[in-house]
């Protein structure tokens, strides 16, 4: 009798052995479909426009009401929004249970111009390029970049140039984007980059400021705010912020 009981036991661990994959496929299979048929996108809001209207910013992304909330490739359709959107800085797709996507989008901010076999390109603090001015008071405000050109530029697309170029692009976004973040943009005339180590700039119309190399961007930028009041409102003169620890003014 114990023989038979232990014949039995094993038969039954032998079944549970069998049929627990075959469970847990089934439970996947059932969950797949669950997911298949429920969870579709029912309504799709778009937050933090102003040039375009939701409509384009939906269009653009590829995202469909129907479309399934966790099949969405929510990489991509940022992506498509950014590159087919030129004044669209940043998107982020945001699935929310049960049925509805919200995109958030951060528009571009011009600050900048360069020139392209003479004519000019607006371009951000990211160096993305925003396309050609619709008229010349489109620029004002905006600083002039001097001695970079972009390479077969294009609306919408980031700013590439020469591959002797490359360090003078990369130390031309750490100065745009830092001071895009100061809020110095207005106050900034000219942005020579025919030096790559040592960038200057017109500052306040009174100052030529020159940055040293490309290191520490936004703590010189910092310090240059915070050694301005402490000069005289007639003072002009060169500010150098090369050593990346003091603030040394030269007067004219």
């Amino acid at each position: 009798m114990a023989r038979k009981d232990r014949y039995g036991a094993a038969r039954k661990k032998k079944k549970s052995a069998l049929f627990a994959p075959l469970s847990f496929l089934l439970v996947c299979v059932a969950l797949v479909f669950g997911m298949g048929v429920f969870f579709r996108v029912q309504s799709i809001e778009v937050e933090g426009i102003e040039s375009y209207t939701a409509e384009q910013i939906i269009e653009a992304s590829g995202i469909d009401v129907g479309d399934n909330l966790f099949f969405i490739n929510r990489a991509s359709a940022a992506s498509r929004i950014y590159s087919r959107l030129s004044m669209v800085e940043t998107a982020d797709v945001e699935p929310v249970m049960p049925n509805k996507i919200v995109i958030h989008v951060q528009e571009s901010a011009a600050i900048a111009y360069v020139d392209w076999m003479g004519v000019d390109w607006i371009v951000t603090g990211n160096c993305k390029l925003l396309g050609t001015p619709a008229a010349p008071e489109e620029l004002n405000g905006l600083i002039q970049v001097l001695n970079v050109s972009p390479e077969n530029p294009e609306a919408g697309k980031p700013m590439a140039v020469a591959e002797q170029d490359n360090l003078k692009l990369s130390y031309l976004r750490e100065l745009l984007s830092a001071m895009e973040e100061l809020h110095m943009g207005p106050d900034v005339a000219q942005l020579d980059m025919s030096n790559a180590a040592n960038p200057t700039f017109q500052y306040l119309g009174r100052f030529t400021v020159r940055m040293g190399p490309n290191n520490n961007t936004d703590y010189k930028l910092r310090m240059l705010l915070s050694g301005i009041p402490q000069l005289s409102p007639e003072d002009t003169g060169t500010i150098n912020l090369s050593d990346g620890v003091t603030v040394r003014f030269t007067p004219n």
